[in-house]
């Protein structure tokens, strides 16, 4: 009887195993979408986006594709944060840079916290000019923050930032007072978004925006807390249509890999697999967002999905006015692509 029995849950256990295999295998299969990159080179040409939009149009007005930690490109994946060089970036369409700067024997090193990114504010201004000769009627946001410990200085993170870098290279820094200001005042030009504390006005005041960037994740369970923080972002930038201008950080970097929070992907590549959330339907029903994927008799697993994936889906449809400014680490040339679209009812 004790054999009978057995031969009867053969199929079953068999039927099990099965959808255990494909639930456990297809979540490897490799997912590449068009909102994120790991690659270095140029995967779309944007190089004068903005030379075709009306010179009236406001600052307030446009959706912007941004970098955060636009130079991090060292220390491994709890550090980087970008694949694409600066001039790859700028080429793509790229228009806002997060330029972190540690004040350091009275010069500025490009740092992501305490890693230093090899590079110094000089050779990032000196791409971004040579970018800008090419394209005069392009114009470049950058934010400029202080970063980590200084050391060994004798003048001020202002001081610096004024004698070594603003007043050498005054001709490409706009000067103007606007908060809000026209693109044909400021074509050809470095808007500096200024985010440290200095005696005069260079550019426009960081803290003058209305700012999305909670950073901080505790675990990779804690992105779509992230992503709803950025979709209602998304939603009060597409809602208002006032003259109030926003800056909304699809990244993380603290807590979880900044390519974990861009892709959902369970490693770096541009095609790697999806992450499981080792959640499944039909028991789960929160984290609507997160795709379901590998169903198998009924049961579906629930999978991490990046925020670049998740706001580039919805660009264009449920948010066609305007975004502000995202700032992403690892953008895609379709995320880079939507987000410059939104201001096609600007053309000239």
């Amino acid at each position: 009887m004790q054999r009978s029995n057995k031969l009867r849950m053969d199929p079953v256990l068999k039927i099990i195993m099965l959808a255990l295999s494909v639930l456990s295998s297809a979540i490897a299969l490799a997912h590449g979408n068009p909102a994120y990159s790991h690659d270095g080179g140029v995967k779309t040409s944007n190089p004068r986006w903005m030379t075709a939009l009306k010179d009236d149009t406001l600052l307030s007005s446009l959706s912007l594709p941004g970098t955060h930690d636009t130079m991090a490109f060292y220390g491994g994946d709890a550090a980087q944060a970008q694949a694409m060089s600066l001039a790859n970036q700028l080429e793509s369409g790229i228009r806002v840079l997060d330029i972190r700067c540690r004040h350091i024997q009275d010069v500025f090193a490009i740092h992501h916290g305490m890693v230093f990114q090899k590079v110094y504010l000089g050779d990032v201004l000196n791409t971004v000019i040579a970018f800008l000769n090419k394209n005069p009627g392009e114009t470049v946001f950058m934010r400029v923050k202080e970063e980590y410990n200084p050391e060994n200085n004798k003048l001020t993170f202002e001081q610096v930032f004024r004698d070594r870098y603003w007043t050498p290279n005054i001709n490409y820094f706009w000067q103007g007072t606007s908060d809000d200001p026209k693109l044909a005042d400021v074509r050809g030009k470095i808007v500096v978004l200024q985010n440290f504390s200095a005696d005069q006005r260079y550019g426009i005041s960081y803290s003058s925006f209305t700012t999305q960037d909670d950073y901080k994740l505790n675990t990779n369970w804690d992105l779509y807390d992230k992503w709803t923080k950025v979709k209602t972002q998304l939603g009060k930038a597409n809602q208002d249509t006032g003259t109030a201008r926003y800056i909304n950080f699809l990244s993380a970097s603290t807590g979880s890999f900044p390519y974990f929070v861009a892709s959902g992907h369970s490693s770096p590549g541009s095609s790697a697999s999806r992450l499981a959330t080792g959640k499944t339907t039909p028991g789960w029903k929160s984290w609507k967002d997160f795709p379901r994927v590998d169903c198998a008799l009924g049961i579906c697993t629930i999978a991490f999905e990046g925020t670049n994936i998740l706001a580039y889906e919805r660009l264009g449809k449920d948010y066609k006015a305007r975004v502000g400014i995202l700032m992403a680490d690892f953008p895609g040339p379709g995320l880079i692509e939507r987000t410059i679209e939104l201001n096609n009812r600007f053309k000239k």
